[in-house]
């Protein structure tokens, strides 16, 4: 677990140079909102995530599998609702904002995806 939060804190923090380079360099109207507490929430649930999931890997295998999708599922709920939680908050930066959101989802999710299979494996 150690070794995930390292290389995870090492991912976080190039995805924020991404981003630092996104704000310095592009124009204003493509700013993302909010940005750095996106970076700082992924970091957390993937973490969360991860660390739930070993746990969940350590019974049955159907029991991984069903807590793995239904797990996905709520997370990606809870994201699309902080989308729509976005456009009462500020309906003028939205397209901006979910687009960001849904690409830090992505980046996050390709992170997590390959390190999770590789620690299935070794068990």
């Amino acid at each position: 677990m150690k070794n995930f939060i390292i290389q995870l804190l090492v991912f976080s923090l190039f995805i924020s140079l991404i981003d630092f380079c996104w704000i310095r360099f592009m124009p204003v109207e493509k700013h993302i909102p909010h940005i750095w507490l996106m970076v700082g929430y992924f970091t957390t649930m993937t973490a969360l995530f991860h660390f739930f999931s070993i746990n969940a890997s350590k019974g049955k295998p159907q029991g991984f599998i069903r807590y793995y999708m239904g797990s996905t599922a709520i997370r990606f709920f809870l994201y699309i609702m902080i989308i729509v939680a976005y456009r009462f908050y500020d309906k003028s930066t939205l397209v901006p904002f979910a687009i960001g959101f849904m690409a830090h989802y992505f980046l996050f999710t390709l992170f997590e995806v390959p390190i999770l299979l590789k620690e299935l494996n070794k068990q």
